[in-house]
């Protein structure tokens, strides 16, 4: 019965499937012989997986200082966790803006992904976004049916308000349960075994294997926390207490710091729907969450989620957040590729500065050719072939302004006539050329560039990206000075 329902859903026009910017990241991250610059150049394209990256690399970062960059948050997180992190993405953004009460069952199922990924956290040896994936997933099945069988869906409450057992409800309605339904769907879309584990199997905590399987001790008590403290109503706060207290034994942290995870959910939970544009009611959610917290009465928590520092660092004007962390990074001694170094660089340019396209390009060994060689930014590709240039004075405005390490920054209108040279050659409405020099000999230069009118640079954004060239400048300069042949650097400006 179940397959026979999935093969009519899928049928449907407005059937949510993965993207094809999804599917190209999470073809991106499979591909272990892929390159953080392909990742990271489809990431950006996605606001959504960027926020959802970029705090989830802040969760994990000791340093002190907070991650603005995603090429520098896929070097933290892995490709793995970039892959469940997009995974979930196609459950959210299809069924957020639905009716109020598909909307308010997609409201429960974030608050469950992201009560796993704290409890996660908090537990060796769980990855966080895979709980967060499998948290999103586990109660896809009741989504699924309350949007595509809402006649269905309507008896199954009808049912359950009578006492009838939720998965009597379901059997005795349709014939399969809620989470038949979503573990068929997960495995329409090729979600990974552990996914639809949990979306099948209830973890029980008195069992002898329970230490065995903690991804899915993490989800199941991430999701009976949603369910104890916003569905089961405010005369059964102290379920909390309970379920807590079952698997104390296996994620003891997790009854430690409950109120932390509850309000991090909610946090986080709002922070998303907030970031399309939508509302939930946050202080309805933060009095249910009280009120089981002081039924639940825990003890006073040992250990406090440490602050990452992003929010007080988000008043600070994007160029310059992503600018001081490339520069922190350039000047330091990390293990980062110089490849990757470039592409931190790139992207600060092209989101901070708000750019389409960005560059980096390097002068040949002999000295005689400019060559475009990695980039970032919608259709860079073609970019990149395109940018290969005669170096010398022949060699039209790209040579001579590194001739003449020239900064050259300005719309392709005629008011700034070496701007508007270099907009006749790439079509470009506005641009900037920023000469690379070391050792006062220009080694290649970072081209940017707007496809459609757009403010210029101002005074102190241009002395950030200038900045940014000089830390570069000197990270090459290191590498001279070292004797080590750019090009023979392991992972050098290879795509």
């Amino acid at each position: 019965m179940v397959i026979d329902c999935v093969q009519s859903l899928t049928r449907k026009p407005d059937f949510p499937a993965f993207s094809d910017q999804i599917k190209k990241i999470l073809a991106a991250a499979e591909d272990e012989e892929g390159s953080i610059r392909e990742l990271t150049n489809l990431i950006i394209r996605d606001y959504s997986l960027t926020l959802k990256v970029l705090r989830a690399a802040n969760c994990r970062n000791m340093s002190g200082r907070p991650i603005h960059g995603v090429a520098h948050a896929v070097m933290m997180l892995g490709t793995a966790a970039v892959r469940h992190l997009a995974g979930s993405l196609v459950i959210f953004e299809y069924f957020h803006n639905k009716t109020a009460g598909v909307r308010e069952l997609m409201m429960l199922s974030m608050l469950t992904a992201n009560h796993a990924y704290q409890i996660a956290r908090r537990a060796p040896g769980i990855s966080p976004e895979e709980a967060y994936l499998c948290g999103m997933t586990r109660n896809l099945g009741e989504v699924l049916a309350a949007y595509y069988l809402p006649a269905q869906y309507a008896k199954i409450l009808g049912l359950m308000k009578k006492r009838v057992p939720r998965s009597t409800a379901c059997l005795q309605v349709l014939r399969f349960t809620f989470d038949d339904l979503g573990a068929a769907v997960a495995r329409y879309w090729g979600m990974p075994d552990r996914v639809t584990e949990c979306v099948m199997k209830e973890f029980s905590p008195g069992s002898r294997n329970a230490p065995e399987n903690l991804l899915l001790a993490a989800v199941s008590l991430g999701h009976q926390m949603t369910t104890a403290v916003y569905r089961i109503g405010p005369k059964n706060e102290s379920r909390l207490k309970m379920c807590l207290g079952e698997y104390s034994s296996v994620l003891p942290q997790a009854q430690t710091d409950a109120e932390d995870i509850l309000k991090n959910a909610i946090k986080e939970t709002q922070e998303c729907f907030a970031a399309c544009g939508m509302a939930i009611n946050e202080l309805r959610l933060e009095a249910q969450t009280r009120r089981a917290v002081e039924a639940y009465a825990p003890v006073t928590p040992d250990g406090r989620e440490k602050p990452t520092g992003l929010e007080a660092a988000e008043a600070a004007p994007a160029l310059e957040r992503l600018a001081q962390e490339t520069i922190t990074l350039l000047s330091s001694n990390s293990d980062f590729e110089l490849n990757t170094l470039i592409l931190m660089v790139l992207e600060a340019i092209l989101r901070g500065g708000r750019f389409d396209r960005a560059l980096f390009a390097f002068l040949n060994p002999d000295r005689t050719q400019v060559e475009g060689r990695i980039g970032l930014g919608d259709g860079v590709e073609s970019l990149i072939r395109k940018f290969q240039f005669q170096f010398s004075t022949a060699g039209g405005p790209v040579a001579a302004a590194l001739l003449c390490k020239r900064i050259v920054a300005g719309a392709g209108d005629g008011e700034h006539p070496e701007a508007a040279k270099l907009s006749a050659i790439f079509g470009s409405s506005y641009l900037g050329l920023l000469p690379i020099v070391v050792a006062h000999q220009a080694v290649g230069c970072i081209y940017m560039e707007n496809t459609h009118p757009r403010p210029g640079l101002n005074e102190r954004e241009l002395h950030v990206l200038q900045e940014l060239c000089v830390a570069l400048t000197s990270a090459l300069g290191r590498l001279r000075n070292a004797q080590v042949a750019p090009n023979s650097r392991r992972g050098l400006l290879t795509s």
